[in-house]
């Protein structure tokens, strides 16, 4: 089953949702084993460029994503970072299905992760889901 993606009122206005659907759209078409991930995640991650004040909620439902703008319901993960670093959790390389983090752009993460530059909530309590997300999200 190919991915649907639906944008909510006022989701297109608003750029980053626009960015992040097209990231997700972009990875699919061109590793189609992604498709797994994106099926498998149920629930909602929001995410907040807090340089630009601009959150966003994608709602995962069975192998559907609906981009909504600002914060709906009740996200398992929040992901709270300025603009670039937002954009940079897409070149986070996967190597044996994880995120690796132990090259430039992933100590780059780990480190502003430290600084409470990047804030991530839902870690601990929902890891695979997490893991699942950066899996879709990296260009890589």
């Amino acid at each position: 089953m190919d991915a649907v993606i639906n944008f909510g009122p006022g989701a297109v206005e608003a750029g980053l949702p626009v960015m992040i659907a097209d990231i997700i759209k972009g990875n699919l078409s061109i590793k189609p084993q992604k498709q797994n991930d994106f099926n498998a995640l149920n629930g909602n991650i929001y995410m907040l460029a807090s340089d630009a004040g601009i959150g966003m909620t994608m709602a995962f439902e069975n192998g559907m994503l609906t981009v909504h703008s600002g914060k709906v319901g009740n996200p398992k993960i929040s992901i709270s970072a300025d603009s670039a670093t937002l954009l940079d959790l897409a070149n986070i390389d996967i190597k044996f299905g994880l995120p690796y983090l132990f090259d430039q752009v992933g100590k780059g993460v780990i480190k502003k992760f430290l600084n409470s530059q990047l804030k991530l909530e839902g870690l601990f309590t929902h890891p695979v889901m997490l893991i699942r997300f950066a899996k879709l999200m990296s260009v890589k």
